[in-house]
């Protein structure tokens, strides 16, 4: 009993030692380490010392260990591979040195022995056992016999280039079994690669290639050393002489400039770094290249551009240049902004419901008049959130014009003429009170700055960019000379037309009053063909050259008629005409009261210019009315008044055509935003290309059968997008899709400005009817008072 008392308490003591012992030498998640494959590399320095290369010592264990470990999942006690250190041993026959320590796998600085010598490498690792006590792990020792070897150091020759470095070198003494190519990196050697040839091309990245980058400052640094192969080891002799290279040497020429479009509008430049010592962004305009900033050098680049303008075209330009402005390199990147209405002024087009929600459901705000100037702040399906007296809500976006170059943007170009000096002429006969004039209802469409504001409604605003991108892949680019046309102005033209369809069509003199050319810069003067009388467009008045006094024409023709016919003398005929002559029974035959049943006639879209695209009975190509015959040389004319060709007689080739046929009488697709007067110029240069007639010309010359093939271009692009064209003029398109889809029937009749407050992204600001900005003011606006810094952004709300 006794003995199996013994015995088990025997074997429980064995377990005991057994497990404490194992509890003393095992480490959780830790293994012994052991050195990865390669040779140990011993290189000579000529100052007497070594450095020394060794493969790097991996930790062991289990896969799933080496898996926690990665995953960073190891207990806390576990080794980790940066506590690796080595203790080395270099000996020979008659020294040796003690032992040494290195915290860097791999490289070592120490005085050298002869050969040949014995180097012996350990790595060491810490850890703790489960019973909380430290533990050293020690692996295999590496040894290595060096036998001595004479070698010499090459002679090295460097050539850098764009991204690499070619290097070549000359042996004296013995050929050596290899070459090793070492860079000097913080004080030490780092290896690079091994060839048997005397030259070799390294590539330089900033990360990936043979060689890194070197930084600003701190030079490049590359040595070659010859080297003989023994067991288990690479034995390199001195190293060459040092090849130092810059950064500069090493960079290329290739900016490869690139735009990034980080959100909508929002875009950046980026390029590579390359030769050169500062760097220029640039922009294009008209003037030229514009300096937006100097960069110094950097190992990259980026330039935030900003938000830029909804379908703005952009040119931008990074130049490389050294100190003393020696251009390096230089590429350009050209490219549109995307398309989209935020921050973009808009205008309904009749009275507006003001809603809480983007649902025509919700709770209204009350009502916006048509016309009234808003500012986009998100769009979200058919609704525009703006800002409408200090309160914020949703308007049904299909009722709204918005500004085009602020939407289309660069996609079409803009001149509105009509806000500046209208080019509305009747062939080429000037007319008075429109011709060089500002149009009644046009006066705030040119802005302060010079830019023109272009509304159109937002529908069909989207066609329109549709035909422009067709355009554009032609080479070609829509040019806008009207949109939206007040209904005051549509009034006005006719109205003011009309009076005078019977004058004689006033005319362009190229030469001053006695008889000489005018020059270049002087504007032709404007002659009532009748008198000979200077006549001012912009009051329709002509001057008396004897008197300098100032008349109208109707004026006029009254004191003639009253001088040719004494008080109590019947007058010759009815009536005067309205030039100033008095008309014979056949020139009054040509006025437009008179019917021509038998000539082919164009009927209006409700009541607007001209007549369907393709009539059906296309009319017969119209002549010219004849111009009176000269009297033969040396035959008077009789004394007889000589005849002029009325504005009606050149607009409508005697009847064929009549005023409505170009300017609408009461209402018109203009005045709706749904109709444009433009035509085409060459996207490189601006240049207009030619059609049949000028824009704006109201006679027949204008008729739409007579296109040319620049017209007929035109009529591709924009009936390609869902326009509709009139047969009188070739310039006008409308979008009668959009106007019935949405049942617009009610127009503006007065013009719109700028006035009301703008959002940028930053800030609120307002602006004056010319588009300005208040700046540094205190103003009013519906009963609040506000304001402005510097930049126009309002102080406090």
């Amino acid at each position: 009993m006794n003995r199996k008392l013994i015995l088990a308490g025997a074997a429980a003591f064995a377990l005991a030692a057994l497990a404490l012992a194992a509890a003393y030498f095992y480490v959780p998640g830790g293994a012994r380490p052991s050195f990865d494959e390669g040779d140990v590399r011993i290189c000579l320095n000529g100052d007497g010392t070594m450095d020394l290369f060794w493969p790097e010592a991996r930790l062991g264990g289990t896969p799933a260990e080496e898996s926690a470990r990665e995953d960073e999942t190891a207990p806390p006690d576990a080794p980790a591979s940066g506590d690796v250190s080595y203790l080395l041993e270099v000996r020979n026959d008659e020294q040796s040195r003690p032992a040494l320590t290195s915290s860097q796998p791999m490289l070592l600085h120490c005085t050298a022995l002869e050969l040949p010598l014995e180097l012996r490498i350990q790595a060491v690792t810490e850890g703790k056992n489960l019973l909380g006590l430290s533990r050293t792990l020690t692996s295999p020792v590496l040894t290595v016999e060096v036998d001595g070897t004479e070698l010499s150091a090459p002679e090295a020759i460097g050539l850098p280039g764009p991204g690499t470095l070619s290097l070549s070198w000359e042996q004296t003494g013995p050929v050596p079994e290899l070459y090793e190519i070492f860079t000097l990196e913080d004080g030490g050697y780092r290896r690079v690669v091994s060839t048997s040839e005397k030259q070799v091309d390294l590539t330089v990245r900033k990360q990936g290639g043979d060689l890194l980058l070197p930084g600003y400052g701190p030079l490049l640094e590359v040595h070659v050393r010859a080297g003989v192969r023994g067991a288990g080891y690479v034995l390199c002799g001195p190293a060459s002489n040092a090849i130092l290279v810059e950064r500069q040497d090493l960079l290329g020429d290739d900016l490869n400039l690139a735009y990034r479009e980080a959100e909508p509008r929002v875009f950046t430049l980026e390029w590579d770094e390359t030769r050169g010592e500062y760097y220029e962004v640039q922009e294009w305009s008209e003037e030229g290249w514009t300096l937006l900033d100097t960069l110094e050098p950097a190992e990259s680049f980026t330039y935030e551009l900003g938000r830029l303008g909804s379908g703005s075209r952009h040119r931008f330009q990074v130049v490389a240049k050294d100190r003393n402005g020696t251009l390096r390199s230089s590429e350009e990147a050209e490219f549109f902004a995307s398309v989209d209405p935020l921050y973009a002024t808009i205008w309904p087009i009749i009275d507006q419901p003001f809603f809480e929600e983007a649902d025509g459901e919700s709770a209204t705000l009350g009502k916006i008049p048509g016309g009234t100037a808003l500012c986009v702040l998100m769009e979200e399906g058919d609704w525009f959130r703006v800002r409408y007296k200090d309160q914020y809500g949703w308007v049904d976006s299909r009722f709204c014009m918005i500004n085009l170059p602020e939407y289309v943007g660069d996609h079409c170009s803009y001149d509105i003429t009509n806000s500046y000096r209208s080019v509305f002429k009747v062939h080429e006969n000037p007319i008075a009170l429109i011709t060089d004039q500002v149009v009644q209802g046009f006066e705030h469409i040119q802005e302060a700055g010079g830019q023109f504001l272009v509304p159109y409604l937002y529908p069909c605003s989207k066609k329109l960019l549709s035909a422009a991108q067709a355009a554009e892949a032609d080479g070609y680019r829509l040019k806008i000379y009207e949109a939206f046309r007040p209904n005051e102005a549509t009034r006005f033209l006719y109205d003011t037309t009309a009076a005078q369809l019977d004058w004689a069509a006033l005319v362009y003199s190229y030469e001053d009053a006695e008889g000489e050319p005018l020059g270049v810069d002087e504007d032709p003067r404007i002659l009532d063909p009748v008198t000979g009388w200077v006549v001012d467009l912009a009051d329709g008045l002509l001057t008396d050259p004897e008197t300098g006094e100032k008349i109208s024409r109707e004026d006029l023709a009254l004191r003639q008629e009253e001088a040719e016919n004494p008080e109590g003398q019947e007058a010759p005929y009815d009536e005067p005409g309205p030039g100033g002559q008095l008309m014979t029974p056949a020139e009054s035959q040509d006025s437009p009261a008179a019917e021509t049943p038998d000539l082919p006639f164009f009927t209006l879209p409700e009541e607007g210019e001209g007549g369907s695209l393709d009539p059906a009975d296309p009319p017969p190509e119209p002549q010219p009315a004849p111009l009176p015959e000269e009297a033969p040389e040396g035959e008077e004319d009789g004394g007889e008044t000589p005849e002029y060709e009325t504005y009606f007689q050149i607009m409508t080739n005697n009847g064929r055509f009549n005023l409505g046929s170009f300017l609408a009488k009461v209402a018109s697709a203009h005045n709706r935003g749904i109709a444009l007067d433009l035509t085409l110029e060459k996207l490189d240069g601006g240049e207009e290309l030619e059609m049949q007639s000028a824009i704006h010309d109201l006679s027949w010359y204008s008729a739409a059968y007579l296109n040319n093939d620049n017209a007929k271009r035109l009529e591709k692009y924009m009936t390609g997008a869902g326009m509709r064209g009139l047969s009188s003029e070739w310039w006008h398109f409308q979008d009668d899709e959009t106007r019935e889809a949405i049942g617009l029937t009610s127009y503006l009749f007065k013009g719109v400005d700028m006035s009301g407050w703008v959002w940028d992204g930053w800030g609120w600001r307002y602006r004056d009817a010319d588009g300005s900005i208040y700046k540094n003011a205190s103003f009013t606006v519906d009963g609040e008072r506000y304001a402005s810094d510097s930049n126009g952004y309002i102080l406090q709300e």
